[in-house]
């Protein structure tokens, strides 16, 4: 190959990683088998001579050694993908040799493990000597590795922003340490693998600038000089661009993996060489679009569960609605149409998405909303497992809100400045009546409802009424959107309806842009080349949203009409 542009000198030179000679620095490391089509095709297509490719396990033997072979005949050099045991037990100790074994005769060059996030968090929590028994467990699982494979041709993948938690500070802290034990007691080992990005739904969500602190504590301190002929490489996967790729690569020395984005690109060296930029998929392509008509007619947007995480979901929101139980309940009559409810909730504030859930009186006396509930949800957060129930929801809340802020227009560098405030709620009919809460759309930009049970119903503006399914996560628009795309996307007006022996719990995420702002609005909203922007006053849009007269009280009247509603003067 020649090189074509100057920032790709390096991208494209060979290096030792291991026994094997790599003839480029780009790896491919795909996240799960079953987002492909046709994982034969897909390593047909980019496997490359010279080449890393890391394959998950797959449990069928002819797949596996189907991969392999592909890998092979392009000349790429395979190594296996395989989770490690969240403990270190006989069973599965076994069970880990096992699946190495298997790998391995099934024509893989090497092994990857994927060492366990549960493991990683397990330790945090422990007293000061964590860092120390962390190493130590997980020098034990390589050296069980090493049973069936020579250390050098082992490699280690680590996700410290997998699932972002409360010990955040502290688990990176650990996770340098933990790297920092392993260069010393298996300098053998061929890579350390770390993922800066945490996946959300349709994309990944960057932590680039904390990779320079894994990447420094493997590789210093050390002279330029043995740079090259250092034996544990380090390869550093993110959401990265074309540009970000090869400038990571150049300025580093080091490898760049690709995992989501590659699935889209089968060819991404190629890409990659030629400089040029890499594609989202036809189906991302598809749900960006699908976002934008729905949010357009103000309609929500439903992302749906799979069985397996239908069943996560339901547990965390059954812990979060036994906690609400025991709140005394209070009368809602929000709304328009002031319908009546007994409401026990509580709210809880993080300063973006992947940003852990805040933790202090002084921090969410900032955000919108009524202290008192702010200080129950503090109170709640001292429940290791209301924590852990919130911070899995949390997860699966923001997935949904990054999706969507793609497919509105909103940059990344606007989406890691908003904010976001999630409050539980638990609804009972008051005093045996039917009620609820009364009909409105939401004053902030995105909302994002995971709820347990029927209820919400959303008013559409062509006179349909519905009741979304209770089988994912609920996506509405709400009036700063409407605002700030000038018209283009409608909020939507919904309200909750409470049946006479019903219960139910809901969170719900609010995501909002940086308060008391000038922000500028994507291109497809602003008019002609210059980008025009808005200015964004929480309070002032949840007052004026109320207004006979305000910015919405023709949408209102639109919706008023053709729903045939009286509300009360």
């Amino acid at each position: 190959m020649s090189n074509t542009t100057s920032n790709a000198i390096i991208p494209f030179t060979s290096i030792k990683l291991g026994p094997f000679e790599l003839l480029h620095r780009i790896v491919i490391s795909p996240p799960l088998h079953r987002l492909l089509d046709s994982a034969e095709d897909f390593y047909r297509a980019c496997a490359t001579a010279g080449g890393l490719v890391i394959a998950p396990f797959d449990s069928d033997a002819s797949s596996r050694k189907n991969i392999a072979e592909i890998i092979h005949q392009a000349n790429g050099v395979a190594f296996c993908l395989v989770d490690t045991p969240n403990d270190i037990t006989e069973s599965s100790t076994q069970e880990l040799q096992t699946c190495i074994t298997q790998a391995i005769q099934s024509g893989y060059d090497g092994i990857e493990l994927d060492i366990s996030q549960y493991l990683i968090l397990q330790c945090v929590l422990l007293n000061s000597s964590c860092q120390t028994e962390a190493t130590s467990k997980l020098s034990q699982i390589v050296q069980t590795a090493a049973s069936a494979v020579p250390e050098e041709r082992l490699g280690i993948r680590f996700s410290p922003f997998a699932f972002v938690d409360s010990n955040y500070t502290r688990s990176l802290e650990l996770y340098v340490a933990i790297i920092k034990g392993l260069k010393c007691m298996h300098p053998s080992l061929a890579f350390i693998h770390v993922l800066g990005s945490t996946m959300f739904e349709d994309f990944e969500y960057s932590r680039e600038k904390s990779l320079d602190l894994f990447r420094a504590a493997l590789t210093f301190p050390q002279s330029l000089e043995t740079a090259e002929s250092r034996s544990t490489r380090f390869i550093s996967s993110n959401s990265y661009t074309t540009e970000t790729a090869l400038d990571t690569s150049t300025r580093t020395g080091e490898l760049v993996s690709f995992e989501l984005s590659s699935l889209s690109n089968s060819n991404i060296v190629f890409l990659l060489y030629q400089n040029l930029p890499l594609q989202i998929s036809p189906f991302v392509l598809k749900r960006l679009s699908d976002i934008r008509s729905a949010f357009e007619v103000g309609r929500e947007y439903v992302f749906d569960w799979d069985l397996l995480q239908r069943g996560q979901v339901m547990k965390a929101m059954e812990c979060l609605g036994r906690y609400l139980g025991q709140f005394e309940p209070a009368l809602s009559y929000e709304g328009t149409d002031k319908k009546v409810v007994w409401r026990k909730s509580c709210w809880f504030a993080s300063k973006g998405i992947a940003h852990s859930l805040l933790d202090t009186e002084a921090e969410i006396s900032k955000f919108d909303g009524d202290l008192k509930d702010g200080l129950s949800g503090l109170v709640a957060l001292r429940s290791a497992n209301i924590r852990t129930s919130l911070e899995f929801l949390k997860h699966v809340l923001d997935s949904t809100l990054v999706s969507c802020c793609h497919a509105i227009g909103l940059n990344m560098d606007l989406i890691q400045r908003c904010t976001v405030r999630y409050r539980i709620i638990k609804y009972v009919a008051h005093a045996g009546n039917p009620g609820g809460i009364g009909l409105h759309p939401d004053g902030n930009l995105l909302s994002a409802l995971i709820t347990d049970g029927p209820g919400l119903g959303v008013y559409d503006f062509d006179g349909t009424y519905r009741e979304p399914e209770v089988a994912g996560t609920i996506l509405m628009g709400g009036s700063t959107l409407y605002r700030w795309s000038k018209g283009r996307y409608l909020p939507t007006f919904h309200d909750v309806n409470i049946g006479q022996e019903q219960e139910k719990t809901s969170i719900v995420a609010f995501f909002n842009l940086p308060d008391m702002e000038n922000i500028p609005q994507s291109e497809s909203v602003s008019s002609g080349t210059q980008q025009s922007s808005f200015f964004h006053d929480i309070r002032y849009i949840k007052e004026d949203d109320k207004s006979p007269t305000g910015e919405l009280a023709a949408l209102w009247e639109t919706i008023v009409h053709k729903h045939s509603i009286v509300l009360p003067s």
